[in-house]
C-alpha cells in the first residue's frame, strides 16, 4: 500500500466546521477556554508578575519554547504594549518587538510565541503562526491553490504582515468570512494534526508552486 499522503481536501465551510466539531471532541477546546479566562482576568503588560503567569500558562499549554520566563516577562513589560494591542488594526512591529529578546547576551526571536500572546489578548486581529497551519497552507499551494500570490523575498516566518496577508486571503477565496481568524485556526491545526497522524509520504504537488515558509 503506498504511504502516499491524500490531497489537503478544499477548504469551504463545511470542511471548517467538521474539523472544529473534532477539535471539541477532546479536550482542547477546554484547555483554550481557560487560557482566555486567564488572559482576560490579566489583561494589562505592566506588571511583571501577571504577564509572566500569562506567559507561563501559554508556554505549558502551547509549547512555546520560552525557557527564561521571568527575562520575557521584564521584556514585554518593558514595551509598554498595552495601547498598541488594543488598537483594531494589526501592527506587525508588535509582534516584532515581543518576539525580539536578549537573554543572558543572547537574541532571540520567539515569533510563534509573539504572535499566540497577541493572539490571545486580540483573537480577533493577531492570527497565529503555528508550524503545522504552515504546513497545511504550504501543501494547499504545493497542489496548485492559489489563495495567494508573493513576490520574491516574501515569507511568512520572516514578515508577519504577509502570514497576517495570506489568512485574511485564505478565508477570502475560499468564502469562510462567517469564521473568526480563531477558528480558522483551530481548522487548519485539527487538519493538519489528523494529517501528522497518518502515515508519512509526500503530498502531491504542482511543479513550480509556490510556498512562502
Amino acid at each position: 500500500m503506498s504511504s502516499l499522503l491524500s490531497p489537503v481536501p478544499t477548504p469551504s465551510p463545511d470542511q471548517v466546521r467538521r474539523y472544529l466539531a473534532r477539535w471539541r471532541v477532546g479536550d482542547n477546546e477546554k484547555i483554550d477556554a481557560a487560557l482566555k479566562i486567564a488572559f482576560a482576568a490579566m489583561p494589562k503588560n505592566d506588571d511583571v508578575g501577571q504577564v509572566g503567569v500569562k506567559i507561563a500558562a501559554l508556554n505549558g499549554l502551547y509549547s512555546t519554547n520560552i525557557f527564561a520566563v521571568v527575562q520575557v516577562a521584564r521584556h514585554i513589560v518593558s514595551l509598554d504594549i498595552d495601547a498598541a494591542l488594543a488598537g483594531d488594526v494589526m501592527d506587525p512591529a508588535l509582534v516584532e518587538r515581543i518576539a525580539n529578546v536578549e537573554i543572558r547576551g543572547k537574541r532571540r526571536r520567539n515569533y510563534s510565541f509573539a504572535t499566540k500572546y497577541c493572539n490571545f489578548h486580540r483573537p480577533d486581529v493577531y492570527p497565529i503562526y503555528d508550524s503545522l497551519v504552515v504546513g497545511i497552507l504550504n501543501s494547499l499551494l504545493k497542489q496548485g491553490e492559489k489563495f495567494d500570490t508573493f513576490t520574491r523575498g516574501e515569507h511568512w516566518g520572516t514578515d508577519y504582515a504577509i502570514w497576517h496577508r495570506s489568512i485574511r486571503r485564505f478565508c477570502e477565496h475560499y468564502g469562510l468570512g462567517e469564521f473568526s481568524i480563531r477558528e480558522i485556526d483551530k481548522y487548519l491545526w485539527t487538519l493538519a494534526k489528523e494529517r501528522r497522524a497518518k502515515p508519512a509520504g509526500p503530498t502531491p504537488t504542482i511543479e513550480g508552486a509556490p510556498t512562502a515558509t
